[in-house]
């Protein structure tokens, strides 16, 4: 089904850049973007993804007053500053994306605009690929993320900050892929077929686990491992050197940004 809404973004960093991306590969989004940043050629990049489709405008408010949906895709530290003398319309819809503010404190930014919804959205939504959590009820934002990701709707806000959590686990997965690689050019494999083989067994396995998998992992798991086979092997070296215990560190850690 055709969606034929405007998407304004206040901001052409990398997260907004991810989205246009997404938006302009996707055959049912056939809105128009409208754009606004400080720095024009950062704008103008943006455009360059599809000249027909973005508009640059020359001000926040412009993008206001042309988009339905309006993305405030700046730091955290400057939306309230960049929010607060834009006139924002009672039939706009927000998607909210500041780290470390809550819905609660941002909507009133938006006002009169009432239709506020916070999400996550992730580099690779330029592709169309992989999570987008969202929190809150809008039918108009959610259609809209699912023409570039998988929504994965949350009941509360917290629970979206504890996935946000897991976001920072990107870097140290490729930093394990980079590792089984490695290895296996030490076996004087070339460095392409041994990425490959590693990446597209993982997406496998991922596919396989939201398909299969009960609530029960390590049920899972015992009943994946064939008895005194290798992976088994690989399981009980990698527990008996506490190797999980990192990913669990560094996951509290990152969660306390969150104050989880």
């Amino acid at each position: 089904m055709s969606f034929n809404l405007n998407v304004g973004f206040l901001g052409a960093g990398g997260i907004a850049t991810a989205l246009t991306k997404g938006l302009c590969s996707s055959p049912e989004f056939t809105g128009r973007i409208y754009v606004f940043a400080p720095r024009i050629n950062k704008a103008e990049s943006l455009k360059t993804i599809n000249p027909d489709k973005i508009n640059i405008c020359f001000s926040n408010q412009e993008v206001v007053d042309n988009a339905d949906i309006i993305i405030p895709a700046v730091v955290p530290d400057i939306l309230e500053d960049v929010t607060q003398n834009l006139r924002f319309r009672d039939n706009n819809h927000i998607i909210h994306l500041a780290a470390g503010i809550s819905l609660s404190k941002a909507s009133p930014w938006f006002f009169p605009a009432h239709k506020v919804v916070r999400a996550v959205p992730l580099p690779f939504a330029s592709r169309r690929i992989g999570p987008i959590v969202l929190f809150g009820e809008d039918s108009v934002c959610e259609e809209l993320l699912e023409n570039i990701g998988t929504v994965i709707k949350v009941n509360n806000e917290k629970d979206l900050e504890v996935l946000a959590s897991v976001t920072g686990l990107m870097v140290p997965y490729y930093g394990l892929v980079n590792e089984i690689v490695k290895w296996c050019m030490t076996k004087e494999m070339d460095f392409k077929n041994a990425l490959d083989y590693t990446c597209c067994m993982n997406e496998a396995l991922s596919i396989l686990m939201r398909e299969e998998c009960g609530e029960d992992v390590e049920a899972y798991m015992s009943a994946t491992a064939t008895p005194g086979g290798l992976n088994e092997l690989a399981w009980n070296e990698i527990k008996r050197a506490s190797g999980y215990n990192i990913w669990v560190e560094s996951l509290e850690k990152i969660g306390k940004r969150y104050d989880l």
